[in-house]
């Protein structure tokens, strides 16, 4: 099987790398095509007092019938960390060094996601993240992030390496998430009217006065994939988040040499 056979379905229009940070290239000498994808994403020390308060991010209607390389970030809230990376090489190492050249095809991505000691209190807050009717028809990679809320991270990343004359070729994909010493406080808003009797009942979110016309107003997190990313082909990767302190990651690496193949 033909490298460009393997690599059809991910429509190869997404001809460069399209994210600081990343590196694509080609060996020189011996070592046929490389794709690397490294990325940090950090989030340490922060605090959030969220009062009644409503984060919506929305995708809808948008990006069908798109080609190639794409790559979406919607955000609502603050503190959120999103990227779409994608590093592609592509050697015909027989063709620029001679016979003998071109052994290796490598592809890896390395992931680090870190949310530490950050604070999050939600009093009375909605956050909501949609993709509706989007992505239809799509074709190669599709990196979505959405994220409504509060010190989300979402990641997708690609690598793709070929060499026509590769003997060997390896795939790595390395993500590390770290989420330690996060503090989140959801709790019911302070709606509420006092009656005229002034006295107080307990609830299981501690002594409210007596509620009469206005309910209290619970934290509400929707995140919804509706309608979307019908007939794509190639690689897709969606993170949809609502709330606070989300990691996602979707990761994909390939490598092809033609000689690595069983049958040309």
């Amino acid at each position: 099987m033909k490298v460009e056979m393997i690599l059809k379905p991910l429509a190869f229009a997404m001809a460069v790398a399209l994210s600081t940070g990343v590196m694509a290239e080609g060996y020189r000498h011996h070592d046929g095509a490389s794709a690397t994808v490294k990325d940090t994403q950090e989030n340490y020390y922060n605090d959030v007092d969220n009062e009644a308060t409503k984060n919506t991010a929305t995708i809808e209607g948008s990006l069908d019938n798109a080609t190639g390389n794409i790559g979406a970030n919607v955000v609502a809230g603050d503190n959120n960390q999103q990227a779409n990376a994608a590093a592609i090489a592509t050697a015909d190492a027989f063709f620029v060094f001679g016979h003998g050249a071109g052994l290796e095809a490598n592809a890896s991505i390395e992931v680090t996601q870190k949310a530490h000691d950050n604070d999050l209190y939600n009093d009375a807050t909605q956050n909501n993240a949609t993709v509706v009717d989007s992505a239809n028809g799509t074709q190669g990679n599709v990196g979505i992030n959405v994220a409504a809320g509060n010190f989300n991270q979402q990641k997708n990343d690609m690598a793709v390496a070929s060499s026509e004359k590769a003997f060997t070729a390896s795939a790595d994909v390395n993500v590390s998430q770290e989420s330690n010493n996060n503090y989140t406080d959801n709790k019911v808003g302070d709606v509420y009217e006092v009656g005229p009797e002034m006295t107080t009942v307990a609830s299981g979110f501690g002594w409210w006065p007596p509620h009469h016309d206005k309910p209290q107003t619970p934290v509400v997190n929707n995140a919804t994939l509706q309608g979307s990313l019908n007939d794509v082909s190639g690689n897709v990767g969606v993170n949809i988040a609502a709330g606070g302190g989300n990691q996602q990651s979707n990761s994909l690496a390939i490598a092809a040499g033609c000689n690595a193949c069983i049958a040309r």
